[in-house]
């Protein structure tokens, strides 16, 4: 064992000259002016030099050479600690960048499992052959290190160069301690601002500092004893403190910044940002050693989860407070319906997060939705009920709206442009996929209802003017009287129509046609069958004020309907087609002409 220590002693020794007074002073490389051979022979040198200190220091030789051996043993041992911390530790700092930005971990796992850490693919580039080799000479140094007994300044020196790094890097990203009082004085754009750079510095340092980390670890102390127990305890030290500061942002964010349903999306985006990488950080942090950074990402994500549910019930609120008196012209889309609708087909691009976070909420909705919602449904999910519920509070607030109209059809005909709006919104957006079609066809259902009811009382009074039986012979008087009240009836309800409107062009010519069936189809019956009789019996010049349309003119009128108000005063304009010479007039013309007309005769 003499012999040993001898040899180990003559090879350390040619190490003196560069010798540096600190530990932690860089100094000429190792690997830089030596050949890889004298390199592997020093570090086999220095752990034969310990083993045979430790046999002769147990052998309790009283043999005076071999205790001076000893001591001088000693003396290069220490040397050698410091040579190689002071190598691992400038290895450590000067490649700082690089230990984890561009190399295959998988790679260097294989590779050490291998026992050949110096294997390099021929195909790799330049950069990554470099960081290849310089993980390979931090191994070479950790392992000889803890081999020679140095494992507790191995792991100092490792602790004190990349704890620095990481916090570095981290702040790198623009993360800073960020305080209660700071975040309820900061306007939006500063709070959304700081959101964005947290969702990015949170994916990055998750994906990049704190993996590539975790992997440098296990790797460079893979072969201590308890390497399991070391690499936690040395993770922990390095990346914990960090972690915490990074992860306590977007609580923070979160919780003290103002709520409004506007600002809804960014908190979701916040969302799915931590909610993405909890497997992850589930699998980096995984020890009991840094359990606290675990639990400081589950509770930033609950503080996001509140402010969600918190702004969703503020955006329910805003709902049922809405309280404007303003009525739609002609019974068309209430703002209020479209800003309701819009905001829900960009909400529903967030399925996947609300269903997580609304899982436990739609049992504290101040009312249950009625089971005839979802007949049938084996199973709803969590954004469903939701959604349903918020729709439900829309359409409860657009009934009110409706008793703001004077007249009974508009009301419903609102009722019917309004609902026919929700259900297309629905059907041609991702909400289909969450309501589903039954929910669909139900409410279509309603909006046809709507509209009979519309139709019924908007043109009872005037089909009602009609004789029914057209089989029974009708006095003359009575026919003129008949006449009478049609051409009465419908030239109110057209005047009081003229500027409504339908906005969905098929509920529009659904509706119309329904009211050709019925207005148009029965007069044009009555018209053939006693025209001739009271064209035989009428005075000279008289008949036009018992029938003042033909069937033809009465099919224009009834066109003319639900298509709103145009954009063209119509009396001037038909000022203007009067006054044209020539050529057919267009439909629009023909309109405003006929509707100037029954507007003259009103007056």
């Amino acid at each position: 064992m003499e012999e040993s220590l001898d040899e180990a002693v003559k090879i350390i020794s040619k190490w003196e000259n560069y010798e540096a007074s600190s530990d932690y002073c860089p100094n000429t490389s190792l690997f830089n002016y030596h050949s890889r051979e004298e390199v592997l022979e020093f570090m086999r040198a220095v752990k034969d030099l310990q083993a045979a200190l430790q046999f002769l220091t147990s052998a309790n030789s009283a043999n005076t050479t071999s205790n001076k051996k000893i001591v001088s043993g000693q003396n290069l041992l220490r040397m050698s600690r410091k040579r190689l911390s002071r190598e691992f530790f400038s290895l450590l700092k000067t490649n700082k960048d690089q230990l984890y930005s561009k190399y295959d971990h998988t790679r260097f796992s294989d590779d050490h499992n291998n026992n050949n850490v110096y294997t390099i693919s021929s195909d790799d580039d330049d950069a990554t052959s470099k960081d290849a080799s310089v993980m390979a000479d931090l191994k070479l140094i950790a392992d000889c290190m803890m081999s020679a007994g140095f494992t507790k300044k191995c792991l100092k020196v490792y602790r004190l160069a990349r704890k620095s790094f990481v916090e570095d890097a981290v702040l790198k990203l623009g993360v800073r301690k960020l305080k209660k009082s700071q975040v309820v004085k900061m306007d939006w754009d500063t709070i959304e601002a700081k959101m964005n750079n947290s969702m990015s510095s949170v994916r990055y340092a998750v994906m990049h500092i704190f993996s590539g980390e975790k992997i440098v670890c296990d790797y460079l102390f893979s072969t201590c004893s308890q390497p399991s127990l070391v690499t936690e305890s040395i993770f922990s030290d390095v990346c914990k403190d960090s972690a915490l500061l990074l992860f306590r942002i977007p609580g923070k964010l979160a919780k003290h910044s103002k709520k409004s349903p506007d600002k809804l999306f960014k908190f979701l985006e916040l969302y799915e940002t931590i909610a993405e990488l909890s497997s992850e950080v589930d699998r980096i942090f995984a020890s009991e050693l840094t359990s606290s950074v675990r639990a400081q990402a589950r509770s930033s994500a609950s503080r996001i989860t509140e402010a969600v549910r918190t702004t969703l019930a503020d955006f329910e609120a805003s709902i049922q407070k809405d309280n404007s008196k303003n009525i739609v012209p002609g019974g068309g889309v209430h703002q209020l319906t479209r800003h309701v609708m819009t905001y829900f087909s960009n909400l529903i691009h967030h399925t996947a997060a609300l269903d997580k976070i609304l899982a436990d909420y739609p049992a504290s909705l101040q009312s249950p939705l009625p089971e005839s919602y979802f007949e049938g449904e084996t199973t709803t999910s969590p954004v469903a009920l939701h959604f349903a519920w918020l729709i439900l509070v829309l359409l409860c607030k657009l009934d009110a709206k409706s008793e703001l109209y004077k007249d009974v059809s508009l009301s419903y005909l609102f009722l019917a442009n309004n609902l026919q709006y929700v259900v297309k919104k629905v059907r041609g957006t991702k909400l289909f996929t969450v309501l589903g079609e039954k929910w669909v066809t139900k409410h279509g259902a309603k909006v046809s209802q709507y509209a009979a009811n519309y139709e019924r009382n908007g043109w009872g009074r005037v089909i009602a003017a009609l004789p029914c039986d057209l089989t029974v012979e009708i006095p003359l008087d009575k026919i003129k009287e008949s006449f009478k009240r049609f051409n009465a009836e419908f030239e109110e309800e057209y005047r009081k129509q003229v500027d409504w409107v339908v906005q969905d062009a098929k509920l529009r010519e659904e509706i119309k046609s329904s009211i050709r069936k019925k207005v148009d189809a029965r007069y044009r019956k009555v018209y053939e069958k006693y025209r001739i009789l009271l064209a035989k019996n009428r005075e000279r010049g008289k008949i036009e004020s018992v029938v003042k349309f033909t069937p033809e003119d009465l099919e224009n009128y009834l066109s003319d309907l639900l298509d709103g108000p145009d954009a063209d005063d119509p009396v001037s304009c038909a000022a203007a087609e009067m006054s044209s010479e020539g050529g057919s007039e267009a439909p629009g013309l023909q309109r405003r002409r006929r509707r100037l007309l029954l507007l003259i005769r009103q007056q």
